[in-house]
Parts: C-alpha cells; structure tokens; sequence
C-alpha cells in the first residue's frame, strides 16, 4: 500500500465531516464535539485551518483514497505539535498512520529543522502510544489521563 500525505483541500471536507461524526473515529483523540458537524462548517473550518501560516495540515492518502489527517500546528522556529487521525476505519491496523508519521517528521526535522515535536495523547489510547513510542517519542508530562510525548531531532531514526 502506498501512503502520501499532501495539503489539506477543501474538497476534502466531503469526506472528513462524515469522520468528524463517527463517535467511534473520534472515541481515543482530544477532540469533543457537542453537536453534529455538518458539511458547511466542515468546509468553514478547513478554509479557516489552511490559511494559518504556522501550521502544516495534510491529507493522509493510502493507494490514492483519502483515509485521514494529520498535522503540525503551532510551529515556530524550533518546535511544533503533531496531530493525527485516521478516519476511514478500514486503514485502521495497517501500517498508515506510521507510514504518514514517518513523511511528516522527515519534513519536520528536515525540511523545517525543528527541534522538537510534541503531542498530546489519551492515557487509554494504547495503540497511538505504541506507535509514538515506536517513532521515538518520549513521555515527558501526564495530566488528567493525557500524556504529552515529544521526539527530538536527534533522536527521529528515519531519514534513510
């Protein structure tokens, strides 16, 4: 299977609201959501997200289908959080979040130069966990069931 990430496209709305609905997607991730999210705010939101210069918003594409998102927001001259989801629940186990992880660290670290890069996970988000401890993330803090984990620069093994 071939996995790239791109840009993230308005278009790409038409299928992301629908993930955003799914309780299941959203079940392990920070995100809450207290009504249902419809096309238009989708597309809203996506315009907003794109134009912000200090994040990086990508499309998670497998075999060409668009099955998720994954981001580096907040980026500053040394550091930046990472985010991710996979929403298409048939790419679920298959490799395709480590896959997308692996591309945008490599431009995190080499292409921006970064640092650092940060996330926040759920405490009982077992699978995310083992696959940031398998990218090398470290646990740095926990508060309230969240861990915040972070890799640094010289620690990310991937650029062969």
């Amino acid at each position: 299977m071939k996995v790239t990430i791109r840009p993230l496209e308005e278009k790409d709305a038409y299928i992301s609201y629908k993930w955003r609905n799914d309780k299941e997607v959203f079940s392990k991730t920070l995100a809450v959501y207290d009504r249902e999210i419809s096309l238009e705010m989708e597309i809203e939101w996506i315009k907003k997200v794109i134009s912000i210069t200090s994040d990086y918003r990508c499309a998670i594409d497998a075999d060409r289908q668009y099955v998720g998102n994954i981001y580096l927001t907040n980026i500053n001259d040394r550091n930046a959080e990472y985010h991710i989801f996979i929403g298409d629940k048939k790419y679920w186990g298959k490799g395709v979040a480590r896959e997308a992880s692996i591309q945008i660290l490599k431009y995190a670290f080499g292409d921006l130069k970064l640092s650092k890069v940060y996330l926040k996970v759920r405490q009982d988000n077992v699978k995310a966990i083992k696959l940031y401890d398998n990218l090398g993330f470290s646990k740095v803090s926990e508060y309230l069931g969240v861990d915040t984990m972070e890799l640094r620069s010289n620690e990310f093994n991937y650029f062969t």
